[in-house]
């Protein structure tokens, strides 16, 4: 069996392999490739190891941009924009103290998994591990800059334009994604059977492109139930480690020195009115529960992010949760996004409805 496939639905190549199967890293299966011999599947695996990265990189090149312009037409001035950038690029240094040039390190990246492929082609399994290291630390470097800049930015414009700017800073950067690639969810165009398995695919392919787990190489916790599949990231490359630190280059939280970055302060419908979940979390609640909700009846993913606390220890995991059947998905979830449960569900229930741009009132405390 080939280590990858072609997707007709997602009309590109994937990984082959069940929901066991994708919750492995793209990584540590690349160094099974190698072990075993499959010299032909480490090349094509340490290949497909930059597709999945290639989906954050373009994401936060785009992010990157349209936050700088969010601030500008929200009245930040282009002088302290760019004081701003100059900011966090000093916080964001390489761990040899050389600023981080993302394009330097994206191509270094892909030299890497070139030399990846010229050892597994000559059999040389010590050197095409050594490389594959390389280019995953490579890789993680990269990402997590990138994620700390576009927190840098996220916290700048709390504390700039107000918390209540979050939402709609989210909402104005995330609705073109969901109008071009949420459809699929739509009960009422797709059967959900194979649109759950393609949000199941997405999901692992997505989280490994972001080196989530406790050695950052991709790996992925599932369970599934009788109603629902689940799964956890401890933690999450990107909203787990702002809020948990970075154990591998031994930094703090990102509400910490040097950083000082924002977390959210006060209940919002997008922290599901907890105090604590990091800005960048936010985008997860907004683009998988609530604007499903809002254009669907139901959320796509049910989100659990991590909670920062002053002087925590204990690791905390982000785990999402899938529904078998959409329309399943308990009241209580909508309450905490600020919703009501419908009694209809499509988009042809929902398309009159008009899109929600602001909090509503918080539920009663249990």
């Amino acid at each position: 069996m080939s280590a990858l496939t072609f997707s007709e639905v997602l009309g590109r190549r994937i990984r082959s392999g069940d929901w066991v199967d994708q919750k492995v890293s793209t990584f540590r299966e690349v160094g099974r490739a190698i072990d075993e011999g499959r010299w032909t599947d480490a090349s094509e695996l340490a290949n497909y190891f930059v597709d999945e990265a290639r989906v954050c990189w373009d994401l936060y090149r785009q992010w990157t941009r349209e936050l700088e312009d969010f601030m500008l037409s929200r009245g930040v001035s282009d002088e302290d924009v760019r004081t701003i950038r100059t900011e966090i690029a000093e916080v964001t240094r390489m761990p040899d103290g050389q600023l981080f040039e993302p394009e330097k390190e994206w191509s270094t990246l892909h030299t890497l998994i070139a030399d990846v492929t010229e050892a597994a082609d000559r059999q040389d399994a010590g050197r095409a591990h050594e490389l594959m290291g390389e280019a995953k630390e490579t890789w993680r470097r990269t990402h997590d800059r990138d994620v700390d800049t576009i927190y840098g930015y996220s916290s700048e414009i709390s504390t700039r334009l107000g918390e209540d700017a979050i939402l709609e800073m989210w909402q104005v950067i995330l609705q073109p994604w969901f109008d071009a690639r949420y459809k699929r969810f739509d009960i009422d165009t797709f059967e959900w059977g194979e649109s759950l398995d393609v949000l199941m695919y997405v999901t692992f392919e997505a989280m490994r492109g972001h080196l989530v787990g406790p050695e950052r190489t991709g790996d992925i916790g599932l369970e599934e139930f009788d109603d629902r599949y689940v799964v956890s990231f401890d933690p999450c490359g990107s909203g787990g480690r702002t809020v948990q630190g970075d154990e591998i280059e031994h930094t703090g939280p990102r509400m910490e020195a040097p950083y000082n970055w924002k977390v959210s302060e006060e209940p919002h419908d997008w922290n599901h009115y907890t105090p604590g979940v990091c800005l960048y979390c936010a985008h997860c609640i907004v683009l998988t529960e609530q604007m499903p909700m809002d254009n669907f009846g139901y959320p796509v993913r049910v989100v659990d992010p991590p909670v920062y606390t002053p002087g925590q220890t204990e690791r905390q995991q982000c785990r999402w949760t899938m529904y078998k059947d959409p329309t399943a998905v308990p009241e209580e979830m909508y309450t905490r996004a600020g919703r009501t449960k419908p009694t209809e569900f499509g988009s042809r229930a929902h398309r009159d409805r008009k899109v929600f741009l602001g909090p509503l009132s918080a539920p009663d405390p249990e």
